[in-house]
């Protein structure tokens, strides 16, 4: 929580190009730092279009699938019994 407020905070002060650095080599884990001098360059509107574009080749796929078992099976049509008739 406090990297997380420590992060917000530098956003709120204008400093938008600053990220959490989560290296596990790193003594200080979990600070922040300014992406653009350790050449991270990895941006959330990718990972969330990313996503977005997921999801709607998802529910593309599952309307399809929906379309294709919403027709009747193949096979030749059952033809109406006349009047009076059993059915063996």
């Amino acid at each position: 929580m406090d990297i997380i407020s420590k992060l917000y905070e530098k956003h709120a002060s204008g400093n938008a190009k600053v990220g959490i650095d989560l290296k596990r080599d790193d003594p200080e884990d979990g600070v922040c730092k300014d992406v653009s001098t350790v050449n991270v360059w990895d941006l959330y509107v990718t990972k969330f279009l990313a996503l977005k574009y997921a999801a709607d080749a998802a529910c593309t796929v599952l309307r399809v699938d929906q379309i294709i078992m919403a027709k009747p099976a193949g096979g030749p049509a059952r033809r109406d019994q006349l009047a009076g008739m059993d059915e063996d």
